[in-house]
């Protein structure tokens, strides 16, 4: 739990692949966009952005042993803020949800056949997926977030979000194209839409590093009770 601007935020940071311990990972909507991810690790297609590496690891809570098998699948927004399979909507995404009566339905269907910046991969015998892609964009009336989520056995037992610290996010906007045509992100761990309406747990903080020819490695430990 921490406070930020005189809120309490339940945010956690996430456990990365080289600390020994692995936490509880709660759900989070999976919000209106999710489209069944291909099976792959390069999700990033044509779309132009800064490379990012993320592992994740799927453990077992709370002993932490690793889960195989697992189908891991991971979705988010371009750099202009859009999905795909949906229409190029800039950052006003919330205008397109109103004309398509988001709240009445929990999914939009696609409008398109766009899958870029979506993948799913299997873990291995020690719990892992690696995923090659890009830095997401931000939109109203979110903060920078990863979708994710896990089946095993065929259920899904987990969809949750991977956020960021938002002093790392508002540097790659404000200095990197083409981040930079829409600037900071006006929301936060404190005014996001989503992690304001989820009071028992908002996801997993990621902790980036840049390497030096300019690519991010992010790591998560996911800590899953199976159902």
């Amino acid at each position: 739990m921490r406070k930020e601007n005189n809120k309490l935020i339940n945010l956690t940071e996430a456990p990365t692949e080289i600390d020994d311990i692995c936490i509880l990972t709660t759900m989070v909507t999976e919000g209106p966009f999710y489209i069944k991810s291909p099976k792959r690790s390069d999700i990033r297609e044509d779309k132009e952005g800064k490379n990012l590496d993320l592992k994740l690891q799927f453990l077992l809570y709370p002993n932490c042993t690793p889960i195989e098998g697992a189908i891991v699948e991971i979705w988010y927004c371009n750099a202009d803020g859009t999905y795909s399979g949906y229409p190029k909507l800039g950052h006003n995404i919330w205008e397109f949800l109103n004309h398509a009566e988001f709240g009445k339905k929990a999914h939009i269907e696609p409008k398109n056949e766009n899958i870029f910046l979506r993948g799913a991969q299997i873990t291995d015998k020690d719990g892992y997926v690696n995923f090659k892609t890009i830095l997401l964009g931000w939109y109203d009336p979110r903060m920078p977030h990863i979708h994710f989520k896990a089946i095993i056995k065929g259920k899904e037992e987990i969809s949750s979000e991977l956020l960021f610290e938002e002093e790392f996010f508002n540097k790659v906007f404000t200095t990197t194209e083409p981040y930079m045509k829409y600037g900071k992100s006006p929301y936060g761990h404190s005014n996001d839409k989503v992690v304001a309406t989820f009071p028992n747990g908002n996801g997993l903080i990621l902790s980036p590093k840049e390497s030096g020819n300019g690519t991010v490695f992010a790591s998560a430990k996911i800590g899953l009770k199976m159902s």
